[in-house]
């Protein structure tokens, strides 16, 4: 009778584990479409960019900032914060 219940429990969890990923991929494509579609749909309209992606100056060879401040010491490149 263990045996039963065994092989039942086991045959269970393959079917919720098929209905948990069908779940979660539709939850999922759900959230995608409605939550940041429109918000992309809304900013290319607006014309909104989010990066950057005109050089520093104009008519520059290269899209690099230039980087700022002075070389840093092994000690202060160790620490993070």
């Amino acid at each position: 009778m263990l045996e039963l219940f065994k092989r039942m429990w086991l045959g269970w969890q393959g079917v919720a584990g098929g209905i948990i990923t069908t779940q979660n991929a539709v939850l999922m494509s759900m959230a995608y479409f409605v939550g940041l579609g429109p918000v992309a749909i809304v900013q290319r309209i607006g014309g909104h960019q989010n990066l950057d992606r005109a050089p520093a100056k104009p008519g520059a060879a290269t899209y690099w900032l230039p980087r700022s401040g002075k070389p840093q010491s092994m000690d202060e490149a160790s620490r993070q914060f």
